[in-house]
Parts: structure tokens; C-alpha cells; sequence
């Protein structure tokens, strides 16, 4: 729920740590951009980035904002008013490796959004094992974990995983 995802953010702003979500690059990070923004612009969550780190997600949400045909009355309204309903300041889009690689080079708190939702592939791997083990880092699900899948394992409660070799304690 969205307040779960507020209480995340804030539990990890607290710890100076990041919160790590993988998602699914169309319509779920689409819907968590959404979400995020508003939560922004009602001052719900503090200012931090938000690095959308998927180039997939990027190019998709680009194909959101050509189709504002298709917006809900709710984000219409907003590009009425002049905002775009996927956008913010405080987001980083990471299009290339060293970008992905500079995120878990830097200190503070950040919201990571990345591929692939399931956790079984692509930039995200990076992203947990760098932050899986620390305790002020929050892991926010957002969809469905097929059994078998890294994901799926961190949702049944194991306290360590393999990350490209390497135990990984869940923390």
C-alpha cells in the first residue's frame, strides 16, 4: 500500500539508507512514479533522488507521456495544471552502467527504482547486494515473485541469498 511505501521511505531517510524497489519497466514503475511524485508534492516523503535505473523503464515512460490520451481524469488533470504526472526534481534517471554504478557509490538516502521485478536479472542484482545486508536499507515489493525467483526467496523469509556468487545476508 502506499502508506507502506511512506513508511519505507521514511524508516530508510532515518537510516541515511536507500530503498531499493524492482519493478517491472512498464506500468508498474510507471505507477510508482505516479505515486512517488504525489507523495513529493504533498510533502508526504522528505526531498531525496529517486534514481530511476532502467533504461527499458526510461524509453517506456516516455511512451507514457506521448499518450496523454490515454490518462486517467486524475492525470489529466494534473497536466492541466501543468505537471507531468511521471516526473519530479528529485528524479535521476541512470541510463547508462556508470550511472548505475555511481548509485551504490554514494552515501544517503535514495529511493532506487530497477529492473527487472522478480529480482533475477539485470541492474537491480547490483542494487541488493549492495544493500540487502544493511539494516537501514528498505526492500519494497511491488509485484508478484514467481517461486523460484530471488525475489520469491526474499519474500519467504531467507536470511541470506546468492547475488552473483556471493552470500548475501537479508537484512
Amino acid at each position: 500500500s502506499e502508506d507502506e511505501l511512506i513508511e519505507a521511505i521514511h524508516h530508510s531517510y532515518r537510516s541515511g539508507e536507500k530503498v531499493i524497489i524492482p519493478a517491472f519497466a512498464v506500468e508498474r514503475t510507471q505507477e510508482l512514479l505516479y505515486v512517488i511524485g504525489e507523495c513529493f508534492r504533498n510533502g508526504r516523503i522528505p526531498s531525496m533522488p529517486v534514481y530511476l535505473d532502467s533504461p527499458l523503464a526510461i524509453d517506456a515512460t516516455e511512451v507514457f507521456r506521448r499518450r496523454r490520451d490515454e490518462y486517467d481524469e486524475a492525470a489529466t488533470e494534473m497536466v492541466r495544471n501543468g505537471i507531468d504526472p511521471f516526473s519530479f526534481p528529485e528524479l535521476v534517471l541512470s541510463r547508462t552502467t556508470e550511472d548505475s554504478i555511481a548509485i551504490n557509490q554514494k552515501t544517503g538516502s535514495a529511493i532506487v527504482i530497477a529492473g527487472s521485478g522478480m529480482c533475477t536479472a539485470g541492474r537491480i542484482k547490483h542494487h541488493l547486494k549492495h544493500n540487502l545486508w544493511r539494516p537501514g536499507a528498505s526492500l519494497v515489493i511491488v509485484g508478484f515473485q514467481a517461486a523460484g525467483t530471488l525475489g520469491r526467496s526474499i519474500v519467504d523469509g531467507q536470511r541470506a541469498v546468492k547475488i552473483y556468487g556471493e552470500k548475501i545476508m537479508v537484512r
